[in-house]
């Protein structure tokens, strides 16, 4: 991709456009799967946030052209909700909406932060696979055929039509559960990770109390961490 990205910087020819797009695509499809569901619609979305990614990569930065394209691709997640049906809210729902929140008040009020999903879990009783249920009926953007029903009558969010967890969901599970619990709010807030609303660099900066520049620099680790999964599929 870097040998194609440099053509195409010298002469952004059509034909140089498409072979670029061509060499950027493992990395587009990565992101459409762990930002997008999996949801072809945002194909075409991706494709233009990959080029703008490549008229703004500066590599005097030191980032590498496949991780500042990964991060320029995270838009993706507030445009498959615009495809997204929302559904009915049934009674457990809500009652398990109210003790997240409960649970999220009392811990903020406690420790002064927002808590990571694993935290919230802990105080609020429910699983990590609940909470993001509960949040994407609160939040009106999950399609009925987006989710399935475990063996203990608990549910969770998989890709519309999907049998299987993608490798690329799968790696975002991984480097979630790997990094502390500062990455992973920046990991959260960034990808909508589990259902969570999408921030701003700068409004995640004045939740955690760091600077703009920090939170892109942790958050440019993240995303070659998720850079690094692609070998791994």
């Amino acid at each position: 991709m870097e040998e194609s990205f440099e053509n195409w910087k010298k002469n952004p020819s059509s034909d140089n456009t498409a072979a670029l797009l061509v060499a950027a695509k493992p990395t587009i499809e990565s992101a459409i799967q762990a930002y997008g569901h999996g949801n072809p619609v945002v194909r075409t979305k991706a494709k233009v946030l990959a080029l703008g990614a490549f008229q703004s990569y500066d590599p005097s930065k030191g980032t590498k052209l496949r991780t500042h394209l990964m991060t320029q691709l995270q838009p993706l997640i507030r445009h498959v909700r615009n495809y997204e049906n929302i559904a009915r809210v049934p009674e457990r729902v809500s009652s398990d909406l109210y003790m997240m929140n409960q649970a999220k008040r009392d811990f903020i009020d406690k420790h002064r932060r927002d808590p990571t999903d694993h935290e919230l879990a802990d105080h609020s009783g429910l699983s990590a696979r609940r909470i993001a249920h509960v949040r994407g009926f609160a939040r009106g953007d999950m399609a009925e055929s987006g989710l399935k029903e475990l063996d203990e009558g608990e549910t969770s969010i998989m890709y519309p039509g999907v049998a299987k967890a993608d490798p690329a969901q799968v790696w975002l599970e991984y480097v979630h559960h790997d990094a502390t619990p500062t990455d992973r709010q920046i990991l959260e807030w960034k990808t909508g990770y589990n259902g969570q609303k999408v921030l701003t660099t700068t409004e995640i900066a004045k939740r955690l109390g760091l600077s703009p520049g920090a939170i892109s620099q942790r958050a440019a680790k993240i995303a070659e961490r998720l850079v690094e999964g692609q070998g791994y599929a």
